[in-house]
């Protein structure tokens, strides 16, 4: 939905699809702020994975899933830009995180072909599952 404050694009990924090259594509436009996995530390606090730098995460980033809508939906495009790019993994919207504030994003979802996306993530991740 773009309104009178810009475009809000809340590109919706799961891991090794892409999504990074795609983000700085974004970043590298004047007209857009650019925000990667905004909901990170709030999905490592409530769900106590062990993530690669999840102390640090938790620590830099708002755990509050209520606060981070508030600042993707609500608040000002950082820097007065004309669009807000927003790179999300699917799984940390987690249940009861739905709510209006997703009314005021323009919604993607990026899709790579499964056997792509799992030749690319068994070289990261050993023994992937669910």
């Amino acid at each position: 939905m773009t309104g009178a404050d810009g475009l809000r694009i809340a590109m919706w990924s799961g891991p090794r699809n892409i999504s990074t090259a795609l983000m700085r594509s974004w970043e590298a436009r004047g007209d857009a702020a650019v925000v990667d996995e905004p909901f990170y530390a709030h999905y490592l606090k409530e769900t106590g994975r062990d993530h690669p730098g999840r102390d640090a995460v938790i620590a830099a980033e708002p755990v509050g899933w209520r606060a981070v809508a508030g600042r993707l939906a609500l608040e000002p495009i950082p820097g007065g830009k004309a669009i807000f790019y927003q790179k999300h993994m699917a799984h940390h919207l987690l249940p009861g995180m739905e709510g209006i504030w997703m009314n005021r994003l323009t919604h993607a979802f990026l899709i790579r072909d499964p056997a792509e996306m799992l030749t690319s993530l068994v070289r990261v991740t050993p023994d992937p599952g669910l």
